[in-house]
């Protein structure tokens, strides 16, 4: 039991072994005389979280691991079922496992509808309840050599790996972040183009959109300068020619049409795509989301790109690489640490790259902003390289012809070897998908180890936790209203509940959390206030619990002292030699008054999560149930560290130096503090800041935000863990007439937003 007396935060660990032979009544046997499989499953308060295989001798032996951050007064249920009939539960109060032992071991009568025990059927399990507290911290595990990884993750982790972070997708030269532990950033755009020119043997891309007309290599300074003004496209047909195998996966919105090749709902140009290399030898896929209920709905949203490239250690060997993250190979997401709004209208690098989709009819004719776009992504070499291979194989394999696929171990100076000095990662990699996008034995498997990781990975944390994240939804049960909308991931509830551990502990502790002003697309519109709404019922939940443990530590503290939301924007004072655009938006709109003010959000679209400056979670996955619940968004996402070395009395490497580079991106300063982000002295200096900038950015006063993007999410949070909007913005987003807090949608099912 943790700091918050009236949650059941913790695991459980239910093993079902059998259930004593049965055979119902003909009637009640679906006109089956030998009966149907049986199967068992586990429900929290009427949700289901875990289920067994189905099997006909009734004997599973199946263990299911369940993450709890539920109410106190919560019902756990299992339940003994066929495809057609319920053949009894036993409920099992949460209070239980708390009042007396955390095992419950024997055999059990299943009860019936009426409540009576059933006069022939128990079933064998063993339960065990291990709460959330007793975890060690990141800091214990790695030392002692303990984490092994995921245990329901269909990869295992893999050691002797090498990662590179990157954050955007391009950097100018001049940006170096002036601490001593970080390294240049590496530019993500031209490594992808290096690794694709390089590649001898094969060369999968998987994404939700694929533009193949987008330029990779912009900069005049670049150090490949042959790439150059090179069409991603062209690249890619030139190395097909050569007679190298190359697989594009990408998602089929079936809301656009071949025919008539528009756009479709979101806009992924996937038509065009597949008709740019209809004739060519590029092996182009469009790939719908399969599901029976909602088929045009749910996305296949992974970003991967993987290819043979030559190895570290010996030019005549090759390896795998693998490129995992949130950015798109397509439209808008060419951008730099300076997000600019409308100085690089006029430039080579973004004249033919205008993206705006949240200011509708904005055009590069009209002028400015463009729509900054700030994200992360990774390279990885190494055996979980192969993996996130694998996983590219396993969604053609379901769905497309199994000979295009590249019978890759057969290449013969295709090996991952490597010394420890070169690669030092352990990494695993995670997935949100189901059987019905991958190829897999069990009919009902659903994979959900992105979410197992990410709470996992909070409750190993011990001084800060770091996101940043195109979306922030969760923990609908313990809402105040809304709360069977379905959005059921536990990430929000784990954060809350871990600073309520560490106030009742009277231990520092800071969460910062990084998200945009509002979801892509009109603020004003259906869809993103429906998600606006449900992003400030999830803030409402975990300020609450944290002015909970405020006021029963009964200390003087605030619940801003340990949990913040930012998000990053842009204003720009005219320049000399400025884009003048020859038309102009109509008068009073959001558009016009954008440009009047010359400000706008810095669109915050990465899927990153740090711990400690030990661990990191980056992928394609968001933080909402779309992403987290495995069988709607299809998602992929690495977990990585570097273990302690022995010379080393610090793990503050790699990630540490990656955080502080985000920092510095994101501010514009090189702070001591930054070295503790748990301190509150830390803490205060980061809400100062942000709570300045909001002020130049959503001031009547024309001001530079001089390459400072940070600022503070516009709420107020009271001594108790209440929201309130900020006055001065009348609840309303400079230039929009679009609420902060949302608007809950009377004609969008949740399903579809949450």
């Amino acid at each position: 039991m943790d700091g918050n007396t009236n949650i059941l935060h913790g695991t459980l660990e239910v093993t079902i072994f059998h259930a004593t032979p049965y055979s119902p009544p003909f009637l009640l046997n679906c006109i089956n005389p030998t009966g149907k499989p049986a199967y068992v499953t586990i429900k929290i308060d009427d949700k289901k979280v875990a289920s067994t295989s189905q099997e006909s001798s009734r004997v599973w032996n199946q263990t299911l691991r369940v993450l709890c951050a539920h109410s106190i007064n919560s019902t756990i249920t299992i339940t003994m079922k066929t495809t057609c009939s319920v053949l009894g539960k036993i409920n099992i109060h949460a209070q239980q496992l708390l009042e007396k032992a955390s095992l419950i071991d024997g055999l059990f009568p299943v009860c019936m509808e009426n409540g009576k025990p059933h006069p022939e059927i128990k079933i064998r399990f063993m339960l065990w309840f291990k709460p959330a507290d007793i975890e060690p911290s990141w800091r214990k595990i790695i030392d002692n050599n303990e984490f092994n990884g995921l245990r329901e993750a269909t990869f295992q982790q893999r050691n002797n790996c090498r990662v590179t972070l990157y954050q955007d997708s391009h950097h100018h030269l001049a940006f170096q972040p002036p601490f001593d532990i970080c390294a240049s950033p590496r530019k993500l755009w031209e490594d992808i183009f290096v690794a694709i020119e390089g590649a001898k043997h094969f060369i999968y891309i998987a994404g939700w959109s694929f533009n193949p007309k987008m330029i990779l290599v912009r900069d005049s300074e670049t150090e490949i300068p042959h790439a150059k003004g090179v069409k991603l496209g062209e690249l890619l047909k030139r190395k097909a020619e050569e007679g190298v195998p190359v697989r594009i996966m990408i998602w089929d919105d079936e809301t656009s049409l071949p025919i008539i090749r528009n756009r479709g709902v979101m806009g992924t140009n996937d038509e065009n795509t597949f008709a740019y290399f209809k004739h060519t030898k590029v092996v182009c896929r469009l790939c719908p989301r399969l599901n029976h209920s909602f088929p045009s709905i749910f996305t296949h949203h992974q970003k991967t790109v993987t290819a043979d490239t030559r190895g570290c250690s010996s030019s005549s060997k090759r390896e795998i690489i693998s490129f995992i993250g949130g950015i798109d190979l397509c439209d808008g997401r060419y951008d730099t640490e300076e997000h600019s709004l409308f100085r690089t209208l006029n430039t080579e690098t973004q004249a033919q790259d205008f993206y705006q989709t949240s200011i509708p009819g904005a055009s590069l004719p009209k002028g400015g902003p463009r729509e900054p776009w700030h994200d992360a992504h990774a390279s990885v070499t190494g055996e979980a390289a192969r993996d996130i291979m694998h996983n590219f194989e396993q969604r053609w394999l379901k769905q497309f012809d199994p000979s295009l696929l590249v019978p890759v171990n057969s290449i013969t100076d295709l090996k991952n070897t490597s010394t420890p000095t070169e690669r030092d990662w352990n990494v695993q990699v995670f997935r949100s998908i189901d059987n019905v996008s991958v190829n897999h034995m069990q009919s009902n498997f659903v994979e959900r180890s992105i979410h197992e990781a990410y709470v996992e990975a909070i409750r190993h944390a011990e001084k800060f936790i770091y996101i940043e994240n195109q979306y922030f939804i969760g923990g609908c049960h313990l809402w105040e209203k809304d709360q069977h909308s379905g959005c059921s991931n536990l990430i929000p509830i784990e954060i809350a509940l871990k600073v309520a551990n560490k106030i009742k502990a009277k231990e520092r502790f800071a969460v910062y959390i990084l998200i945009p002003m509002w979801p892509e697309g009109a603020p004003e519109s259906e869809s993103v206030q429906d998600i606006l709404h449900w992003t400030r019922e999830t803030m409402k939940m975990m300020y609450g619990l944290i002015g909970d443990a405020i006021r029963d530590s009964g200390e003087n503290w605030h619940p801003k002292d340990y949990l913040n939301f930012f998000c990053l924007a842009n204003r720009e004072e005219e320049r000399e030699g400025e884009y003048v655009p020859p038309y102009s938006p109509q008068h009073a709109t959001q558009y016009w008054n954008a440009q009047k003010h010359r400000r706008f959000m810095v669109y915050v679209h990465s899927k990153l999560m740090i711990v400690d400056d030990t661990y990191v979670l980056i992928g394609s996955a968001n933080i909402n149930q779309r992403s987290m619940d495995g069988q709607r968004d299809t998602e992929i996402a690495i977990g990585c560290y570097q273990p302690r070395e022995e010379s080393k009395e610090t793990h503050r490497r790699d990630i540490h130096a990656y955080r502080m580079s985000l920092w510095y991106e994101h501010t514009g300063r090189a702070e001591q503090l930054f070295q503790d982000p748990e301190s509150l002295e830390c803490v205060v200096m980061m809400r100062q800041l942000g709570e300045l900038m909001w002020k130049i950015y959503s001031g009547d006063e024309l001001k530079d935000m001089e390459g400072v993007h940070l600022v503070s999410y516009p709420v107020s949070v009271t001594q108790d863990g209440n929201i309130e909007d900020y006055v001065d913005a009348g609840g309303l987003f400079p230039d929009t007439k679009a609420q902060v807090k949302g608007k809950r949608s009377k004609v969008l099912p949740p399903i579809f937003t949450t």
